[in-house]
């Protein structure tokens, strides 16, 4: 994850908790719209199965720290999986392949999801998602639409409405940059990406919700206030890019209540990858010469 610093936020803090204040008074005053505000924490990082249809790239290395996904998998096109197989033999020698998240770049939609945790700040005309990796906003407009023309950007276009207990996301125009995939196997994708996300809330205790002893985060790295007994976070998203895919699929992601504050995750752009603990396999300069073309 680069050079990856952790603590909880003071930074801002008046101003975070009068917008999570307001988010919340918001959702309740309203009646019809769904109190989905507030910080949202998982212990993994993968995404679970669909109830149906097709399923995201699953890892085959038996580690969830080992990123290799399955390149055999029928929903890759042939240049997607060669990507992806690529990616997974550098990873099975120990090393770190890069990817936006442990380079400290901008992750995309469906990739942002596999943040540690997500705070919620909904409004009249808005819905703000606040990731804790390296602070990253998106913004969702509600009630809009797509503009003709859309001008690609790391995070796309994002518009929303509220359909029931459900809130909607549709992103397009998610720009292809460098490292810009769709999961962290590495699985790349072309300007055609269409991601929907549906955000509602669930029981703790049913099959829709992930069991809380699920990841592989521990001890301090725990962020699950295990003391809450309310309902949690569940995003329900699809996946459609007819070049690099020859389907469309989805997965699941499940937030339970976090504790305390939203974690100050700074990541400093460099070569290193803190769960690996080796440094990533990113071009470097074979002299300490720079020149100028």
């Amino acid at each position: 994850m680069g050079l990856t610093m952790r603590k909880k936020v003071n930074v801002g803090l008046i101003a975070m908790l009068s917008a999570a204040a307001v988010s919340s008074l918001y959702a309740k005053e309203s009646g019809s719209v769904p109190d989905l505000s507030g910080v949202w924490g998982r212990n993994t990082i993968d995404y679970t199965a669909p109830p149906a249809g097709v399923g995201p790239v699953k890892n085959i290395s038996g580690s969830r720290n080992m990123m290799v996904g399955d390149y055999k998998d029928p929903l890759l096109k042939p240049w997607a999986a060669e990507i992806v197989k690529k990616n997974g033999e550098i990873a099975r020698t120990g090393a770190a392949f890069p990817t936006a998240h442990n380079q400290c770049w901008p992750e995309p939609p469906p990739y942002i999801l596999g943040n540690q945790e997500l705070q919620v700040l909904q409004q009249k005309d808005q819905v703000t998602l606040i990731f804790s990796h390296s602070s990253q906003i998106r913004r969702v407009r509600l009630n809009g639409s797509h503009p003709a023309t859309v001008t690609p950007t790391w995070y796309g276009d994002s518009v929303g409405h509220y359909e029931g207990d459900t809130l909607v996301v549709d992103t397009v125009g998610i720009a292809v940059k460098p490292l810009s995939t769709v999961d962290r196997y590495g699985t790349l994708h072309t300007e055609a990406l269409h991601v929907v996300e549906r955000y509602r809330m669930v029981e703790q205790q049913t099959k829709s919700a992930e069991p809380l002893g699920t990841g592989g985060f521990r001890g301090v790295d725990d962020v699950i206030d295990r003391s809450y007994k309310g309902k949690v976070l569940r995003v329900d998203f699809t996946v459609e890019d007819p070049g690099a895919f020859n389907m469309e699929w989805g997965g699941v992601v499940v937030y339970q209540r976090a504790k305390g504050l939203m974690i100050e995750d700074v990541c400093a752009e460099n070569r290193h990858d803190y769960i690996t603990n080796q440094d990533s396999a990113v071009p470097a300069a074979k002299t300490d010469s720079i020149s100028g073309g």
